[in-house]
């Protein structure tokens, strides 16, 4: 997750190829503000860079994604306890994916799916919300 914005990642990118697709991924972000309200827990943008048969050189953005992907189940779990709780300052959120013999499932636990894949076999998904802190139980960390 990054916390700082795309001017702090200009300031660390030296590469200028890697700025100018930076650059460009940005275009893609600033775009989304006549949406008001959307939001995407992961952005990412594919960017393509290199000579054309002509020997010119080109980059431009192929694939942008913006979605809740991968992890999305804890990332929504974390959505729910920060809006549950406005002190809420830390929080760690988890999303397993086991294989093979159903283990024990932590209590705490959502269970997403608990059976049979065709393909994987016996799988079980679940989240967890493992630690959640507030100002009063962090303080001292800056």
């Amino acid at each position: 997750m990054c916390a700082g914005s795309w001017e702090d990642l200009l300031t660390v990118v030296v590469e200028e190829n890697v700025r100018f697709g930076v650059l460009q991924g940005r275009v893609y972000d600033e775009a989304m503000a006549a949406y008001p309200g959307f939001v995407a827990s992961r952005r990412n943008y594919d960017i393509g860079q290199g000579f054309d048969n002509q020997s010119v050189w080109r980059s431009g953005v192929f694939e942008s994604s913006w979605r809740i992907g991968g992890a999305s189940p804890a990332e929504l779990l974390a959505i729910k306890a920060f809006l549950e709780d406005p002190d809420l300052s830390m929080l760690e959120a988890c999303h397993y994916e086991k294989f093979g013999e159903l283990q024990d499932i932590p209590t705490n636990s959502i269970v997403h799916f608990r059976g049979d894949d065709p393909q994987a076999g016996t799988v079980v998904r679940y989240t967890t919300l493992t630690r959640r802190q507030t100002p009063s139980s962090v303080r001292g960390l800056k």
